[in-house]
């Protein structure tokens, strides 16, 4: 059984708490435990994920985030990186 931390980002809300809960089953339907950080946008998850890396507590991550190419030129930035 492996330790999983869901990193996710919450800036569309209503599109992430779908994939959260598919990711939460998935992981649960397989028997892994799992804990979840919320963090502000989809750049962010993956410096979470390294600094938790660094903590040694978990074997697995999952990112949860959500781009969608708008009017502006935010969304090549985010997807970019």
């Amino acid at each position: 059984m492996a330790r999983v931390l869901i990193v996710e980002a919450r800036f569309y809300a209503h599109l992430n708490d779908m994939l959260l809960a598919g990711a939460r089953a998935a992981l649960e339907d397989a028997g892994h435990s799992h804990e979840t950080i919320t963090v502000p946008g989809a750049l962010e998850i993956p410096g979470a994920i390294a600094l938790a890396a660094e903590s040694g507590r978990y074997d697995a991550f999952v990112g949860i985030g959500v781009v969608i190419r708008g009017e502006t030129y935010h969304f090549e930035i985010v997807a970019g990186e």
